[in-house]
């Protein structure tokens, strides 16, 4: 019955709710038209001053200096008799094109300029109504403006102060509206919020001075003004009361309509059927609490006999048998499961003692067994940690073995390297030539060479051993970069030539090094100019010793030259023509010891990664797309010449 109360309750005020908008909706459809037909009507009368012929030839003739007199008297006098003719024209006037009045019904105004005012400047244009404001006397009026246009040419604006009776007249009709409905003409203003253009039903003074802010857009007011004309049934008007309205949207005037009344008032009829559903709810509830406790006490005298007989099981009193016989199946059951329950902790609780003490065993000789197991982790623990710190110590060691005995190697390799040399020149350029001398010569050129070659070594262990210490520094400065890689070209080729080189493999003499500088602009760079040369060298090194024959090809590119950004990086391409890459060592290639060669340590690509990345750039290698030999990149960032002539560099 409360379903069936409630659900009429509902229905009924659904079928109120559309009666009401469907009343709201075509009240605002008969006053948007009302509305619109004054509008109209007014816009029409404001085209009896900017279509009259002969008023537009004498005010051309005044702004001219043409019978000034004469024109300007017969202006007054057309204006006169238009206003006159029309009951709400309060005043009428004429201004020129600066925004000076030369006539108007109101002599006190002539001569007054308003070249600034909105209503002139949109006057100039079009004919305009919206803009509206209050008298001296409180009372609203209007001003209606348009161009005057006399052979196509705008030679002034005429205004009207206009009365509007007749539109507010609309808005104090109150006819099925009830006592709290209402219609309300809101428009933007210049912050874009709803102002009030209509006296509030309530309150006479929102004319111009109530506003709703234009980011309420869950209110029917900015809703209007957003040309979504739709029905509101839950929303809260300007006062802070629900109510029920409906939208329209003025296009042609840029006006939000609003038709409203408080819901209290339209949902009045439903209130004596609300009580009636309401007594109706309570009635049932009644009878249903009734018959509730007569079948509740029919179920729970069986319970509170099982309830007595858990609170004895509970007290430890298991020898009076579970037995009911009135009830539910239900309760029957659960008695007979709840005796059978009795008898098991009976049963239990006598042989409790000794399940507790067999329990009891089992858990110490487990206690014991964890504390064994867990003196054998203590033990292995203090061995890992005593493993650890001797690795550690190993590791320290080793490194400061490594570095004394780098440091310790490059003291004698000086002398044999610069006394080798010496006595190899010596020996080419003795005069003659015998078999015994190019014996010799061959056998000095092997120690000049594995000099050279220990000496490289040398110097990467110990840059090596600076990176991994952290105390590798870098001691920058200004170079131009094609010049540095000049010069780099050159020393190799010198070391080709001379057989200076490592490898021994007599094909390297065929091998030719290319450089492709950037000619259209000098590349300047801000680096450590000993470690660049140390990067270009590894990576040279690296070409020579697996390129059997053709050539190494030297590049380099701007990546960005745009004008306005600090991110300008040259990229340096070093591509050969040999075996190519490993594909086992090209993903771990510029780490320590990653080599596949006989020849060389493998930290040579390692140190340059470091010292590249140390100046801000990136070093990568791949494999040519050809099949024949690789290609080697680097970058740097570029310091722009506007930069060294700024900072004096």
């Amino acid at each position: 019955m409360v379903s069936i109360g409630a659900f009429n309750y509902i229905s009924a005020k659904q079928v109120l709710t559309n009666e009401i908008l469907n009343k709201l909706e075509n009240i605002a459809s008969v006053e948007e038209i009302n509305i619109e037909n004054v509008i109209e009507e007014t816009r029409e009368k404001i085209k009896l001053i900017s279509t009259r012929l002969q008023l537009k030839i004498d005010l051309d003739k005044y702004n001219n200096n043409i019978d000034r007199g004469e024109s300007l008297a017969f202006l007054n006098k057309t204006i006169n008799t238009i206003k006159s003719a029309i009951n709400n024209f309060e005043e009428i006037s004429l201004y020129d094109l600066t925004g000076t009045i030369v006539a108007s019904t109101n002599n006190s105004i002539v001569g007054r300029n308003y070249a600034n005012d909105k209503f002139f400047l949109q006057g100039k244009s079009q004919n305009e109504f919206s803009f509206l404001f209050r008298d001296k006397n409180n009372e609203i009026k209007s001003y209606l403006t348009g161009p005057l246009i006399l052979d196509g040419k705008l030679i002034g604006v005429a205004t009207a102060i206009y009365n509007l009776e007749n539109l507010l007249s609309i808005f104090q009709t109150y006819v099925g509206l009830g006592k709290t409905g209402e219609l309300i003409l809101v428009k933007r203003d210049d912050n874009g919020d709803a102002l009030f253009i209509t006296p509030s039903r309530f309150n006479s003074g929102t004319f111009l001075n109530l506003k709703v802010n234009k980011n309420e857009t869950n209110t029917p007011i900015i809703q209007s003004l957003l040309k979504d004309e739709k029905t509101f049934t839950d929303t809260i008007d300007y006062r802070g009361i629900p109510v029920l309205a409906v939208t329209r949207y003025l296009e042609g005037v840029d006006l939000g309509l609003i038709s409203k009344i408080d819901k209290v008032e339209a949902f009045a009829p439903l209130e004596k059927l609300e009580y009636l559903t309401i007594i109706s709810g309570i009635l049932v509830a009644i009878l249903v609490i009734i018959v509730s406790l007569i079948i509740g006490k029919s179920i729970s005298n069986p319970i509170q006999k099982l309830n007595n007989a858990s609170k004895d099981i509970s007290q430890g009193k298991f020898d009076n048998p579970i037995r009911i016989t009135r009830g539910s199946d239900e309760i029957k059951e659960l008695s007979k499961q709840l005796d059978i329950m009795r008898q098991n902790i009976h049963y239990t609780n006598n042989h409790l003692n000794e399940l507790v003490k067999e329990r009891t065993q089992k858990l110490e000789k487990t206690i014991t067994e964890l504390k064994e197991k867990e003196e054998v982790v203590k033990t292995i623990n203090k061995q890992l940690v005593s493993a650890n710190n001797e690795l550690t110590i190993h590791d320290k060691m080793q490194k400061e073995f490594i570095n004394i005995a780098a440091h310790e190697l490059r003291t004698p390799i000086m002398p044999i390297l610069g006394l080798s040399e010496l006595l190899y020149n010596k020996v080419i350029n003795k005069k003659g030539s015998s078999l015994k001398q190019e014996t010799l010569k061959e056998h000095l050129q092997i120690i000049v060479r594995n000099s050279y070659r220990l000496q490289k070594l040398v110097e990467a262990v110990l840059d090596v051993t600076k990176l991994e210490s952290r105390i590798f520094k870098l001691n920058t400065e200004l170079v131009e970069l094609n010049e540095v890689i000049a010069n780099v070209v050159i020393d190799f080729e010198n070391i080709i030539k001379n057989k200076k080189h490592d490898n021994d493999d007599k094909n390297k003499n065929n091998v030719k090094i290319i450089y492709e500088p950037n000619r259209n602009n000098k590349i300047f760079v801000n680096v450590d100019k000993t470690r660049l040369i140390q990067v270009i060298s590894n990576i040279l090194d690296n070409a020579l010793k697996f390129t059997q024959g053709g050539f190494i090809i030297i590049t380099t590119r701007i990546t960005n030259k745009e004008k306005d950004t600090n991110n300008d990086k040259v990229i340096v391409m070093i591509k050969d023509s040999g075996i190519g890459i490993d594909n086992e060592i090209l993903p771990r290639l510029f780490t320590k010891f990653a080599t596949k060669s006989d020849q060389g340590t493998g930290l040579g690509l390692f140190i340059a990664k470091k010292i590249i990345e140390a100046h801000g750039g990136k070093i990568w290698a791949q494999n040519n797309t050809n099949g024949i030999g690789s290609t080697f990149y680097f970058t740097l960032p570029i310091v722009k010449i506007s930069e060294i002539v700024i900072n004096g560099k």
